[in-house]
């Protein structure tokens, strides 16, 4: 399970301050999607467009939270609190792989699974 990191201080930053509650609340929506989804912070048109209103896009653009970029948004700053997708994809095939050992250690084909020997 990937987490969208957020610093402890966002909710007194002044950029936090100036976009306002609402604005705030499609960021953190924006936010978990983009880390479900591996985007980077990258956030497109068409989903901030479903998350939110107009008015709160330009207002996180506006308070500097969101930077355009064509086809959508950038995140500021996502990747300095947020794993990289392949950072993340890394640490996901090394915990599949920390597990498959695991239970290759522990495995006994239930022979000792609640019988006396």
């Amino acid at each position: 399970m990937a987490w969208f990191k957020v610093d402890d201080t966002f909710s007194v930053h002044p950029k936090t301050r100036r976009a306002g509650n609402a604005a705030i609340g499609l960021w953190v929506r924006c936010g978990a999607w983009s880390s479900c989804f591996g985007t980077e912070g990258h956030v497109p048109l068409s989903l901030a467009r479903e998350f939110g209103s107009r008015r709160e896009i330009e207002q996180l653009v506006e308070a500097g939270l969101w930077e355009p970029n064509g086809d959508g948004y950038r995140m500021h700053d996502f990747l300095d609190y947020n794993p990289t997708k392949e950072h993340e994809a890394r640490r996901k095939q090394l915990d599949r792989e920390r597990k498959r050992r695991w239970r290759e250690r522990h495995e006994d084909g239930g022979q000792s699974k609640g019988r006396d020997a």
